[in-house]
């Protein structure tokens, strides 16, 4: 966890740093705000801890929003069901129906199991 840690406070030192070398210190503010909701996610991301198996993968067509209004794209998805019971609806990463897959604390992947 502590290598993650570091590196965000890098990354947003080096953003902070940009900022202020161009001269846009009343930014300083946004981007702190911005640091601590990355923050939040990547604790998030780095506390959760599942293990399950995949049982259906389905391309879905998802709305993508940009400065000309928008377009819709296919995204393929893999549907995990998880040891607890509970269902899970993530972007597939090359998996295929029945990969068993972990998520261990502490790490940002997922692997597979089998």
């Amino acid at each position: 966890m502590k290598k993650y840690l570091s590196i965000w406070a890098i990354i947003w030192a080096l953003v902070a740093l940009i900022v202020i070398v161009l001269g846009y210190q009343d930014a300083l503010g946004g981007i702190a705000l911005a640091a601590l909701i990355s923050l939040f996610f990547l604790f998030k991301t780095l506390n959760s801890a599942w293990s399950g198996t995949v049982t259906d993968i389905k391309t879905e067509n998802v709305y993508v929003s940009d400065d000309d209004g928008g377009y819709t794209r296919s995204a393929e998805f893999a549907y995990i069901k998880l040891d607890n019971g509970k269902s899970k609806k993530t972007a597939n990463l090359g998996w295929k129906v029945g990969d068993k897959l972990e998520k261990v604390r502490g790490e940002t992947s997922v692997k597979i199991i089998k």
